[in-house]
């Protein structure tokens, strides 16, 4: 999920932001009908051109070379929750498969089900006798992964049950002092540290981007429906989502149209630059707190769209401000929900202490708190697509600053702009919309700040639009990523 610990909800920054969410006016529109999960529309844009994820095609090798360097590394980074080197290899000599992913290592979130692997979920609920997780069958994102040939290395770490921006014990093979980000930590982390190129995560409010521009990695969540979301357990099932973390956006263009999120392009070109599309850029983007290199990273990006044909525009979305609030209420409800069980079965100790602190402040949220966030994520959705009518696609920083050290975090608060914001209000500030309103998005890296930790840069596109939201991630990757603030 990529939020963090909260205080308690009596007087704290929720209760607050609770009371200006039933300040907005609101229709008689009910909650969002089928909170968004249908089929998305086609896409109209031109299929991105893209080959096979770069990798040893010859599946034994391959497989060997990922295990070597897992090998070599993990003992500092620790990405792996669990590594199946005999199902890999025994996958490679079968051949894994002819499809377009031939032969890739892949590793995938253990949030993420993998017949007969453990599901840990990064929980002591979920290992130790009695209380494992193995499942008969793969989830259908992995069932997907084995029909377009890929080779499952693995299971990465995620923060106990996607609930956290921080994903310990994993670290960030950029400066091993920093969080890698989270949910989906270690699958970034894995991928960042050459250990694959391809790895599996989810997004709830952000844990898919968040841990991606942390460590330098492309990621991309598609639309609604484009990849199945079974067998995966939830943080909060109206949001959830399963996303693509990889070494590039070719890489992620590659994946999903082996996957089939998006069409395969055959010999199309790519496209030379962003002529004739309008980039919306979000009123407020920009503003304080924010990292100064990060805003300037920004700037410059919007600057190369202008230079490659784009035209930058400003759009509003009024209620913008609402939606780290809403989002929130929603996760703990939810959250809440889910973890119901657990909570009254003897075995609560076994929670980790930020997710007990989380599910005891989802229990002070009122059910009528739950019905309100819902109703503004519908206010927050028609805002989000009036602004899409516009224009073709959203651009934004992935995240207001650089991955934090692990020490600077330990509170719950991350360093932003010279000030210090919560690890809430810092994750979800430009990632949670996109998931209230079920739009595909995606990051990837935008060179480095002036200590050469990544900054990332995120698309938002329409329902349905995951091709032309890939196109511009590709036809925007060519420019050498670059150092800021020197």
């Amino acid at each position: 999920m990529g939020s963090g610990t909260g205080a308690p909800l009596s007087g704290g920054p929720l209760h607050a932001d609770l009371e200006r969410l039933y300040r907005i006016r609101l229709d008689e529109a009910g909650l969002p009908g089928a909170l968004f999960q249908g089929d998305p529309p086609a896409d109209t844009a031109s299929p991105v051109p893209a080959g096979p994820p770069s990798h040893e095609y010859e599946p034994g090798d391959a497989v060997e070379r990922a295990l070597e360097r897992i090998a070599a590394t993990d003992g500092e980074i620790r990405a792996w929750a669990l590594v199946d080197a005999e199902g890999a290899r025994a996958q490679a000599e079968q051949g894994a498969g002819r499809g377009p992913l031939h032969g890739l290592p892949v590793g995938v979130k253990d949030l993420i089900d993998v017949a007969g692997l453990p599901t840990g979920g990064g929980s002591r609920q979920l290992s130790g006798p009695g209380r494992e997780r193995v499942p008969a069958a793969d989830a259908g994102c992995v069932t997907r992964l084995r029909e377009a040939g890929a080779v499952i290395v693995g299971k990465t770490t995620t923060h106990e049950y996607a609930f956290g921006g921080t994903t310990p014990p994993t670290r960030n093979p950029h400066d091993t002092a920093r969080i890698p980000g989270g949910s989906s930590g270690g699958s970034a982390a894995a991928v960042a540290a050459g250990h694959v190129r391809l790895a599996l995560g989810s997004d709830t409010a952000g844990s898919v981007r968040i841990p991606s521009a942390y460590c330098g990695t492309a990621g991309f969540v598609p639309s609604p429906g484009r990849l199945p979301g079974d067998g995966v357990l939830p943080l909060a099932w109206s949001l959830d989502r399963v996303g693509l973390i990889a070494a590039t956006a070719g890489d992620i263009a590659a994946s999903a149209s082996a996957l089939g999120i998006i069409s395969p392009a055959g010999g199309a070109a790519r496209p030379a630059g962003f002529e004739g599309l309008r980039i919306g850029v979000p009123a407020g983007t920009l503003d304080e707190p924010i990292d100064a290199d990060v805003g300037a990273a920004a700037e410059e990006a919007f600057a190369t769209v202008r230079d490659m044909g784009g035209e930058i525009v400003d759009v509003e979305i009024p209620h913008g401000w609402a939606a780290a609030a809403a989002g929130m209420t929603i996760i703990l409800a939810e959250c809440l929900d889910y973890h119901r069980e657990r909570r009254g079965a003897g075995a609560e100790e076994l929670f980790g202490a930020d997710v007990h602190a989380m599910l005891d402040l989802a229990g002070e949220v009122p059910a009528g708190a739950y019905v309100r966030a819902q109703r503004v994520r519908n206010v927050l959705r028609g805002e989000a697509l009036a602004a899409l009518s516009g224009v073709d696609l959203l651009m934004m920083p992935t995240m207001p600053c650089v991955a934090p050290r692990v020490d600077a975090v330990a509170d719950g608060m991350v360093p932003v702009g010279g000030t210090e914001v919560t690890m809430a209000a810092a994750h979800l500030r430009y990632n949670v919309l996109a998931n209230l309103a079920a739009l595909p998005c995606g990051t990837q890296p935008l060179g480095t700040d002036r200590d050469g930790l990544p900054i990332g840069l995120q698309w938002v596109a329409a329902p349905g639009r995951d091709a032309t939201l890939i196109s511009a991630m590709t036809t925007f990757a060519p420019r050498a990523p670059r150092a800021h603030g020197r």
